[in-house]
């Protein structure tokens, strides 16, 4: 049974019936956001960032701080030109095809690079590399058992017997009283209760 109809169970069981409240349906505001060549997040009323947008960042409280006055770049590379919170100038992104196949054969170059660096391990290295941990985490077990090993004997040299010992009692041995005499059989009552 699956837990959908475990709960279709319960409810049933207990005449428990569901309804859809209908929410009121609240619009939605879409904001451009772009982030800055440092990092930070800017955001603006406007689907996108163009002229005579505002332009702010949010804080932690969720206030809406102006973006002071300023030229700022984006990380996609275009630029923003600032004034009293509002972008007065968009500088979309240039790059020449020139610059691009040059970045693409450094990062091509830097790749190659990296595989070329890195290390096969064959299935030896990588046995004697779980060997050699097997072995500290031994040394490192060992190491503490003989420290708790330690404690306990010190501990135990520490304490003092709790519990006195009774002397040993001795067990009288049985006498046969039926093949005794009288005077025999007297002797040996006394003889139990004298000890």
């Amino acid at each position: 049974m699956t837990l959908k109809e475990r709960i279709s169970d319960i409810f049933e069981k207990y005449s428990v019936e569901l309804a859809v409240e209908e929410k009121e349906e609240t619009q939605e505001v879409a904001f451009a956001t772009a982030v800055l060549d440092s990092g930070q997040e800017i955001q603006t009323d406007a689907d996108a960032f163009a002229v005579g947008v505002s332009a702010f960042v949010v804080n932690d409280e969720g206030e809406r701080i102006p973006l002071p006055d300023g030229d700022y770049k984006l990380q996609d590379g275009s630029m923003l030109v600032v004034a009293e919170g509002a972008v007065v100038e968009v500088n979309e992104a240039t790059t020449e095809p020139e610059v691009e196949a040059e970045e693409e054969k450094e990062e091509e170059m830097k790749a190659e690079e990296v595989e070329a660096s890195s290390d096969v391990l064959t299935r030896e290295a990588v046995e004697g590399m779980i060997a050699e941990a097997i072995e500290a985490t031994k040394k490192e077990f060992s190491s503490q058992i003989e420290e708790r090993d330690a404690k306990i004997t010190e501990l135990s040299k520490q304490a003092t017997p709790s519990i006195s010992r009774a002397p040993k009692m001795e067990v009288p041995t049985p006498v046969n009283l039926t093949e005794l005499s009288m005077k025999e059989r007297i002797a040996a009552i006394q003889n139990q209760f004298s000890k």
